[in-house]
């Protein structure tokens, strides 16, 4: 910073007249503001982003930012004499069937470990439940309109956990239980209706 000076005091009849003209010095504070201006401004002459721009600037600009939506839920896939479905075990079916229309649900299996005497078990009782709702008319289920096989394609038998047969009446919602024995490993269930696959659900059996 520039040291302040003292003006020395002007001796009378030394000055000629018109020999001098007045230069006003610019005070550094000047200085500074006009470098400050400059920068807010930049070269361009463009006004530096205001602190009032907002969200609706943004979007303005940029255009609107998509919000995703909540999943829409997947359809139930519907299954008839002609296509049948391959499903997860836990999932529905729209059966479409001669007469009368039903979502079918195939649950579980529960299973029941078996061990041999101071073993860790090898197999385990499965039961699985077959749930009929939203009927159009009487829907019937029998124990023996289904089979299970596992992994190797052996077939494992099936019973009925209560009664054999069931029926589905409109308003109702009715469950077929049944059980098996089955090693650890893959496995599906086969519902026919009339003699023609339906729907077949998969599942896996878990031992350890």
């Amino acid at each position: 910073m520039t040291a302040a000076r003292t003006a020395a005091p002007r001796r009378a009849g030394n000055r000629r007249p018109g020999a001098w003209r007045t230069h006003p010095k610019t005070p550094l504070a000047t200085l500074a503001c006009t470098a400050l201006a400059l920068a807010l401004t930049g070269c361009g002459g463009h006004s530096a982003p205001k602190a009032t721009d907002d969200a609706a600037d943004t979007v303005k600009n940029l255009g609107a930012v998509p919000i995703p939506g909540p999943p829409t839920a997947q359809a139930t896939p519907t299954a008839s004499e002609k296509h049948l479905q391959l499903l997860a075990m836990g999932y529905s079916v729209h059966a479409q069937l001669p007469g009368v229309n039903a979502v079918v649900t195939a649950g579980g299996p529960t299973q029941n470990p078996i061990a041999k005497p101071g073993g860790v078990p090898d197999h385990a009782t499965g039961t699985i439940a077959v749930t009929v709702r939203e009927a159009t008319g009487p829907l019937t289920l029998d124990a023996a309109d289904f089979t299970s096989r596992d992994e190797n394609g052996s077939s494992i038998p099936l019973s009925a956990h209560g009664p054999a047969t069931v029926t589905a009446r409109p308003g109702q919602t009715t469950t077929l239980s049944l059980t098996g024995t089955y090693k650890a490993g893959a496995a599906e269930l086969t519902w026919r209706h009339d003699g023609r696959t339906i729907a077949v659900w998969d599942f896996t059996i878990e031992l350890d």
